[in-house]
C-alpha cells in the first residue's frame, strides 16, 4: 500500500503552484487575464516553452489571489485517479473543512457525469471566492478521454465568483464546444502569448545579469520570434560566451533550442551534467532522491542554482520541497542520456529511478518508468504492493492498464495479478471479472 508520507511528498508537485525566482511581470497579458475575469474559464493555449505557467503563476500572485493548483498528466485520463488527487488539492485550499471529498468508487461507475457535477459543487461549496482553480499541462490527457466531457460538466456547475484557469499546448476539445459558443469561455492563444519587443528587452534587462546590447536583443527577439523558452536559452548562452550573433542568424528557428541546450550543457563541468542527465529521469525531483540518484552530495545547491537563473527549472515548496524540469529541457536531458551512457547503465539507472519514485509515492511515474524499461519483475512487483490502495481510491483505470501492460504469460502465472484485473473488470463487467477470479 502506498504511505502517506509518499502520497504527500507526489502532491507537493502535483497540486502546487511553481515557485517564481525573479520574473517579468507581463502587464499586457495581466490586463486580458483581469478582463476575464466574469468568464467561467479562461484557456491559455501556446507551444512549448511560451511562458504559460510562468504567466499564470505570476499573475496570481501579483494580484493575491486564492487558488487551487492542479498540474494534470496521462494517468489523469482515469477519472479515478483525477477526482482522487483533486481531492487533496480541494483539501489543501480548504484545510477547515474535516469532511473528505468522495471517491469515484464502483457505485458511480455508471453515473461519472453526475457524479463530477456534484462532486464540483460539494469543491465550490468549500472555497471562498473570489477563488481561482488552475488545471495545468491539459495536454497530457488523451484527446478521446471522456475526462474533457467530465470536467466540463463538472465546470459548468461552479458559480459566480470562481474561475477556472486551463493551460495546454492545445486549443480546446469538442467538449468545451458549447462554453465556447456561448461566451463562457475566453482564450488566450499563440499570438496572444508570443513576445513583444518590449517584453523581451524588459525579460532581458530585468535579469540582473550582464547586460547585453539594445541591438543583440532585438537580434535575439527576431531570431527567436516572441518565443520566451528561446529568448532564455539563447541570452544565458550569449552572456557566457562571446558568440557571434551571426551564428545565430544561421540557425533554422526549430533547431534553437535543441543548439543552444547543447551549448550551455557542454560549458557545464562533468559533474553538473551528470546530475542533469541522470536527475532528468525523475518527473518530480526531491533532493533527497536527486542525492540517492546521482550520487553528488550537494544536489541541493545545483538544482537551487538552476531555478534561481530562471534556467527551466521550477521550485515547489509546501509542505515540502521539489523541483521540475521545463518538459524542453527535460526532453532534451534524456535524449543527450540516451546517447552518453550504454544500454546497461541506463537501465540500471531507470530501474534505481523507479525505486525512489515509488519509495516518495509517485507510484504513477515508477510504473511508467518500469514499462518504458522493460522490467516486467519489477512493475508486477508495484502493482501487488499498491492494487490495494488504487482499488480503494476508485482508480481502476489506472490498475487495468498497469496490469495489462505485463506480458501474458506473466499475468496467468501470479494469481495475485488475475485477482487484481479481476477487480478491475468487476465494477463494469462482472462476467468477465469471474473469469479472472
Amino acid at each position: 500500500m502506498m504511505k502517506d508520507g509518499g502520497a504527500r511528498q507526489l502532491s507537493i508537485a502535483k497540486i502546487n503552484p511553481p515557485r517564481l525566482a525573479r520574473v517579468y511581470l507581463r502587464t499586457r497579458l495581466f490586463r486580458m487575464l483581469d478582463s476575464a475575469r466574469e468568464r467561467s474559464v479562461t484557456w491559455i493555449s501556446g507551444p512549448a516553452g511560451a511562458g504559460k505557467t510562468t504567466l499564470v503563476a505570476s499573475y496570481l500572485e501579483a494580484r493575491k489571489l486564492r487558488r487551487l493548483w492542479y498540474q494534470l498528466d496521462e494517468g489523469d485520463s482515469d477519472a479515478g485517479t483525477f477526482f482522487y488527487y483533486l481531492g487533496l488539492a480541494a483539501k489543501k485550499a480548504a484545510p477547515r473543512s474535516r469532511r473528505p471529498m468522495p471517491l469515484l468508487t464502483p457505485e458511480y461507475a455508471f453515473g461519472i457525469p453526475t457524479f463530477a457535477k456534484r462532486y464540483f459543487e460539494e469543491l465550490s461549496l468549500r472555497l471562498d471566492a473570489p477563488f481561482v482553480l488552475v488545471f495545468d499541462n491539459y495536454q497530457t490527457v488523451s484527446p478521446d478521454s471522456p475526462f474533457h466531457e467530465i470536467v466540463q460538466s463538472g465546470l459548468s456547475r461552479l458559480p459566480q465568483g470562481i474561475r477556472t484557469v486551463i493551460i495546454s499546448r492545445t486549443e480546446p476539445p469538442p467538449a468545451f464546444a458549447r462554453m465556447q459558443a456561448n461566451g463562457t469561455m475566453q482564450g488566450i492563444g499563440p499570438n496572444e502569448l508570443r513576445l513583444s519587443a518590449d517584453e523581451s528587452r524588459g525579460i532581458v534587462s530585468s535579469s540582473g545579469e550582464q547586460r547585453l546590447p539594445g541591438d543583440v536583443i532585438r537580434r535575439i527577439h527576431e531570431k527567436t520570434q516572441g518565443w520566451a523558452a528561446g529568448l532564455t536559452l539563447v541570452t544565458a548562452s550569449m552572456r557566457r560566451s562571446a558568440m557571434d550573433p551571426a551564428v545565430m542568424d544561421s540557425l533554422p528557428s526549430e533547431g534553437v533550442f535543441d543548439y543552444f541546450a547543447n551549448e550551455l550543457f557542454d560549458k557545464a563541468d562533468t559533474v553538473t551534467q551528470h546530475f542533469l542527465l541522470k536527475s532528468s529521469l525523475l518527473p518530480k525531483i526531491t533532493v533527497s532522491a536527486a542525492r540517492m540518484l546521482t550520487g553528488i552530495r550537494h544536489a541541493d545547491r545545483i538544482l537551487s542554482d538552476l531555478n534561481r537563473s530562471n534556467f527551466f527549472t521550477e521550485m515547489r515548496r509546501d509542505p515540502g520541497l521539489s523541483y521540475q524540469y521545463h518538459p524542453l529541457l527535460r526532453a532534451f536531458l534524456l535524449s543527450r542520456g540516451e546517447s552518453t551512457y550504454s544500454a546497461i547503465e541506463l537501465s540500471r539507472t531507470r530501474s534505481e529511478a523507479a525505486r525512489l519514485l515509488e519509495q516518495s509515492g509517485q507510484i504513477e511515474d515508477a510504473a511508467e518508468l518500469l514499462r518504458d524499461n522493460g522490467d516486467v519483475a519489477a512493475l508486477a512487483g508495484l502493482v501487488r504492493r499498491n492494487a490495494a490502495a488504487l482499488v480503494e481510491q476508485g482508480r481502476f483505470k489506472t490498475l487495468e492498464l498497469w496490469l495489462r501492460s505485463l506480458p501474458e504469460k506473466k499475468l496467468q502465472s501470479d494469481p495475485w495479478l488475475l485477482y487484481w484485473l479481476g477487480a478491475c473488470l468487476l465494477p463494469v463487467s462482472p462476467p468477465a471479472s469471474r473469469g479472472f477470479f
